[in-house]
């Protein structure tokens, strides 16, 4: 933007009409420039010292060859600085001996050039700032510098530094107020849960998604490629527009267009190498018995094994036997390597083309994803089919603009993705494969296998068929390639089973979108009039081929009666595997969006802008194929302000009506209001804008309702079906059906046959006054720019989110319903608060030489205020344990680590002797401790540890109330780097049961038993930390503040170096520019768990572990 011409200042002649006084003359001008000049000098004159040139002169340009006036003249590392005149002359005494001049002006590319002659002249670029950069808002765009409401964005450049597969999972730590939480790494499952300034609510948390303006249920399936810039909007201006949609914020993803002028055609390639970022070392078979024996003892048992197989387990400190009966059957399994290849590969990649005319501009995309299994699984040759985890993608987009005129325009949009996700049929772990990956975990050095070899006089392996009736032994030769499984676990139970010989399963999910948009240009009405409408149709459908079989298998026994050597015996009907048996799912959904828009954009008097917009949408969807389709209808407004890019006013509003409500709940009224001030843009802040000091400073206030009709929060669509009518009773008829026994006629079950006759079941009893959550939400942030390099955004933030509909608690059973069958009421209350933090520094040396450091950092608080909670009673230390708490906040014991010596307290937390049991003389309310066992705080002091000692641990455990991420890089010559590092603070998993106990559902020992409590290791004086061990439950083995811990964690997210060709070399090939890179992603993870068994971002053990990932890349621009 100018601010001046040829020969009139013209910020001075806007001030002075303004305040009616006259213009100065040329020659005041030049005064008042020669003034602040000598007084530079003087201030820099003590420090004069030799140089080449002790003066040098010059003129500033822009780029249409007009003088800069007032542009900054200023001497890299010294106070030295001058100001170009009314002509864009300037003159400096210079204090160093290779000085370097840096040239700044509001508007304009600083510019850094050596002294290399005593005559200077620069011409300066301009550059998009804060008064013409725009913004994607809800429904359009906006000034950057008009924006009130709590915007972030990123763009394209940063997203695809990431090599995650998943759009989600690049956003990690790059906006702030955005927390995302990636529960899986597996190929296809690596969905993200994500959270915009926390969680408000019991019910549905998940931020609204709109790509290109359209709502989408995911963003998993989008190539980065495609993606342009990604929006969050947080506060109540920015997304009251949504209506009964925005509460729990709004993620925009806008896809890249076409521009005008010369085809560009970009390709990209990536390979990936990727690892298990946690996996756990198994423990070597000769300390796993010693163990387990130990345990064993500790529960007043006999060994498990005994000093004759110790010691055959011992061999393996050496290498093991000689023998390789002894070796099979006495074997120390490295699970890991038997389940687990050292790597798998990864493949993206992409080709696009753009450009256009005035009439025409386009945007084509197509993108592949290979992303490979980390099992090692046995051939496809072999077994017939491919058991292991893989996903391949396609995407393909066409994004189209086409000018008809000068007031029609229209443009299509169509994209479609295909995605095959393959695995094991493991149909022991359902719908995944988490069974499965529990259960190789957890498998024993000590089983041998994981497949039997082929029985012979030689090695004498025979399968045991019993006793025959003349008292033989009846047996035969085993049958090699069989799966061998653990004696304690069922041949279902088996890892190695599941993952190679269960079948496999084929999921393909294919999506379809188009977008058609009509644009009219209303000028001819009046100025700044627009219209748009917008029609789109999404369908997507999910086939699941499954094919699945029994496989034989054998357990053994190595000590047989009767026999003098180990034997197997047969598990099942078979030693053969049965058929592969075929089956096939469909399900399909759509979903369509119809918009209608008029919008207004007009400024008066070059100081007076006005924009309003007035939209109609309606959304219709089935989210199963034959259900009763969504729909929801509403209307949605803005009006905006801004007097001379000074003082701004907005308002949002949302009139919205959802089917999921009684009629006359349906619709609702949401309205927002903000203000700002561009307090950087008077008069009186010019000074230091000129200096560099303070170049812009912003103020933004807002206050709104918005809603959320979300009334479940959990993925599966037939439980969510049955939350959709919740007005309605739902009520069932239950058969009678005759009980021989007692000679009555009982209810039965709805699947049973009946007589004819029955009862009427209440199943839900329907609510006709319930109706949507109401958030009311206020936002107060300073937006400032220090030294024109340091950008910082500060924003505070409330919400109180209520009419939460919960089920209720405190009505008594004892009236026949339960609390299933009350229903359900718009009871609960949670309130929501924080700040976030977000900067970006740029320093640049020269042209070829610069740096940047970016961070943000977020914190948001929820209390649950009211959630109809029973009170305990004033017996329990805290009888409420939702109320007044966060969502998810943990539970559990607290040990007592104080020191008492009359009570038997020693300060370590546990019971060292029988004696501290006896002293401390607390009764448990379950299984009564032993020695080694934790000692907890009896927090009612009535003598008993049971649940009414159980006291909050930490924070909660649904998300981190702090998330952060700092990014590190710049360019050299050439060079391009980034570091990034992202966490979170204050947050708290439980991670007891699975895998940390050791005789949960089989027999394991983590890391953390390493420092377990022994009467050897205690009195040895070691360092103890972990309870006794233990093959079945103990006191010890609950929710603690052992087993709870702190998960917060800071991760080397992302690494990435790259190097662009010189153009000088690509043009001789006919490239525009070719870029070689290389990164790495979760490279590290520095967190404060007892464990290093587990990602702490993870749910529990059975996650298949995030990828720590190696990339090697190629770009190209023709």
């Amino acid at each position: 933007m100018k601010l001046r011409t040829k020969h009139v200042n013209i910020v001075d002649a806007n001030f002075a009409n303004k305040l009616n006084q006259p213009i100065m003359t040329y020659h005041q001008k030049h005064y008042i420039a020669i003034c602040m000049a000598m007084l530079l000098w003087l201030v820099s004159a003590p420090a004069l010292w030799g140089v080449e040139f002790p003066v040098v002169s010059g003129t500033v340009i822009d780029g249409e060859g007009e003088p800069v006036i007032g542009a900054t003249i200023r001497e890299l590392n010294t106070t030295n600085a001058t100001f170009t005149n009314v002509d864009g002359e300037f003159t400096l005494r210079l204090t160093s001996k290779k000085p370097v001049l840096e040239i700044s002006f509001i508007g304009y590319k600083t510019v850094r050039k050596p002294v290399d002659s005593p005559t200077l002249n620069v011409t300066m670029e301009t550059e998009t700032t804060d008064l013409d950069e725009v913004v994607v808002v809800a429904y359009g765009q906006q000034k950057k510098v008009t924006v009130t409401g709590s915007v972030a964005a990123v763009g394209a450049a940063e997203i695809k530094k990431s090599s995650e597969p998943n759009l989600a999972a690049t956003l990690s730590g790059k906006l702030p107020g955005l927390t995302t939480m990636q529960q899986s790494g597996a190929p296809g499952e690596d969905d993200v849960k994500m959270f915009l300034r926390g969680a408000a609510t019991t019910n549905g948390t998940s931020p609204l998604i709109l790509v290109d303006g359209i709502p989408r249920s995911s963003m998993s399936e989008i190539d980065p490629n495609e993606v342009q810039s990604i929006s969050v909007l947080k506060d109540a201006s920015s997304t009251a527009v949504f209506g009964v949609r925005g509460a729990n914020g709004v993620i925009l993803i806008t896809t890249r267009r076409g521009e005008e002028g010369k085809v560009n055609v970009h390709g990209q390639v990536n390979y990936s190498m990727q690892k298990f970022n946690y996996w756990p070392e198994g423990r070597h078979s000769y300390d796993f018995v010693r163990l387990a024996n130990e345990a064993s003892l500790n529960d007043g048992g006999v060994p498990k094994y005994t000093d004759a197989q110790v010691a055959l387990y011992d061999l393996w400190k050496t290498g093991g036997s000689d023998d390789p009966a002894i070796r099979y059957w006495y074997p120390d399994t490295d699970w890991g390597d038997v389940y687990l290849k050292d790597h798998s590969n990864m493949v993206q990649a992409n080709v696009n083309i753009s450009g256009g005319s005035k009439k025409l501009k386009y945007f084509a995309s197509a993108g592949y994803v290979y992303q490979g299994g980390m099992y090692k699984t046995e051939s496809k040759d072999a077994l017939g089919y491919d058991p292991q985890s893989k996903m391949n993608r396609y995407n393909i987009r066409t994004n189209l603009d086409y000018n008809f005129n000068s007031w029609i325009s229209a443009s299509l949009d169509v994209s479609s993705s295909i995605r095959k996700t393959n695995q094991a049929a493991a149909n022991m772990a359902g719908s995944n494969t988490a069974g499965l990956r529990w259960s190789a975990l957890t498998s024993k050095p000590t089983v041998p296998g994981p497949l039997t070899i082929a029985g012979n006089e030689t090695n004498g392996f025979v399968v045991s068929e019993g006793v025959r009736d003349d008292g033989s032994l009846a047996l035969h030769y085993v049958k090699g390639n069989r799966v061998v499984q653990d004696n304690e676990l069922s041949l279902a139970q088996s890892a190695y089973g599941q993952l190679n010989r269960s079948g496999y399963k084929l999921l393909v999910e294919a999506s379809a979108n188009a977008i058609a948009t009509l644009n009219f240009n209303l000028d001819r009405v009046t100025k700044g009039l627009s219209a748009r409408g917008v029609i789109s149709f999404e369908t997507y459908a999910q086939q699941l081929t499954m094919g699945s079989k029994d496989f034989s298998g054998y357990r053994y026994d190595l000590n047989p009666g009767g026999y003098d050597h180990p034997v197997f015996t047969m598990e099942g009907n078979s030693e053969d595997d049965g058929q592969l048996a075929l089956s096939r799912a469909d399900i399909s959904r759509w979903f369509m969006n119809v918009q209608a828009q008029i919008n207004y954009n007009r400024t008066f008097n070059k100081i007076h802008n006005v924009t309003g917009m007035v939209l109609f949408q309606r959304d219709e969807k089935e989210n199963i194929l034959g259900s009763i389709p969504y729909k929801m209808i509403g209307l949605a407004g803005r009006f905006t302000y801004a007097f001379d890019s000074r003082y701004l006013a907005e308002v949002n509003i949302g009139y919205n009506g959802s089917e999921q409500f009684a009629p006359g709940h349906r619709f609702g009224f949401f309205p927002a209001f903000s203000l700002g001030w561009v307090a950087s843009n008077e008069k009186f802040m010019q000074p230091l804008a000129e200096a560099g000091w303070l170049t812009k400073l912003k103020f933004r206030a807002s206050v709104g309702k918005v809603g959320n009709d979300e009334l479940y929060a959990g993925a599966d669509e037939a439980i969510r079906q049955n939350h959709r009518f919740l007005y309605l009773d739902n009520n069932s008829k239950i058969p009678f059906i005759y009980h021989p026994q007692d000679a009555i006629m009982i209810p039965g079950s709805l699947t049973s046959a009946g007589d004819g006759t029955g009862v009427i079941y209440e199943s839900l009893i329907g609510n006709p006054d319930i109706h949507w959550e109401t958030a009311w939400k206020q936002n107060y942030a300073v937006d400032f720019t220090l030294f024109r390099n340091l950008d910082v955004t500060f924003d505070w933030f409330y919400e109180k989110r209520s009419d939460i509909l919960i089920s209720r608690n405190t009505i008594p059973s004892l009236g026949g319903l339960t609390t299933t069958q009350l229903p359900r009421s718009n009871f609960g209350k949670v309130r929501n608060s924080g700040y976030e933090i977000s900067g970006r520094y740029n320093y640049s040396i020269n042209k070829n030489l610069d740096f940047f450091l970016s961070g943000n950092f977020s914190y948001a608080k929820n209390i649950v205020i009211n959630a109809d909670e029973v009170y305990l009673g004033d017996d329990y230390a805290y009888p409420y344990r939702t109320e007044g708490f966060s969502i998810g906040q943990q539970f559990g014991y607290l040990i007592d680590r104080s020191v008492n010596p009359e009570l038997g307290l020693d300060g370590t937390g546990f019971y060292n002797s029988d004696e501290q049991i006896a002293l401390r003389g607390l009764t448990y309310s379950g299984i009564q401790p032993k020695r080694g066992d934790f000692v907890y705080k009896d927090l009612n002091n009535d003598g008993i540890i049971d649940q009414k000692d159980i006291a909050p641990i930490g924070y909660s455990s649904l998300l981190p109330r702090i998330s952060y991420g700092l990014t590190f890089g710049g360019n050299a010559y050439g060079f391009d780097f980034s570091v990034m590092l992202q966490g979170v603070g204050k947050y708290t998993r439980y991670f007891g049961s699975q895998v940390m106990y050791e005789g949960f559902g089989t027999v394991f020992f983590s890391d953390m038993c390493d420092n377990r409590w022994s009467d050897e290791r205690y009195a040895a004086g070691e360092t103890i930390t972990h309870p006794r061990l233990s093959l079945v439950d103990t006191s010890s083995h609950t929710t603690n503040d052992y087993y709870t811990m702190d998960a917060s964690y800071i991760r080397l997210k992302n690494l990435t170096v790259g190097y662009t060709l010189p153009q000088k070399l690509t043009k001789k090939i006919g490239m525009s520019n070719v870029r070689i890179y290389m990164s790495a992603d979760n490279l590290h993870t520095w967190n404060k768990l007892h464990t290093k068994m587990i990602d702490p971002e993870q749910n529990g053990f059975s996650a298949y572990p995030l990828m720590k990932t190696y990339t090697a890349g190629l770009s190209i621009d023709l």
